[in-house]
């Protein structure tokens, strides 16, 4: 996986580049890919088994 940074003029610019990247990669190696940003993410941000839900209680006019 590449990492660089690559700065984009306009949008049609940037989806060009884009497209051109997918034409480039096999749909196994950006399954790979997909697959290595899970992980990464995963293990930043692990899944906690407790509630993930958030209440909000707002009493008096503020929020707690």
């Amino acid at each position: 996986m590449e990492r660089k940074i690559k700065i984009f003029k306009s949008f049609e610019e940037q989806e060009l580049y884009h497209l051109e990247k997918m034409r480039q990669t096999t749909p196994k190696e950006r399954l790979r890919n997909l697959y290595v940003l899970q992980q990464m993410s995963i293990l930043i941000r692990p899944h906690s088994p407790k509630n993930t839900s958030r209440k909000i209680v707002i009493r008096n006019g503020y929020s707690k």
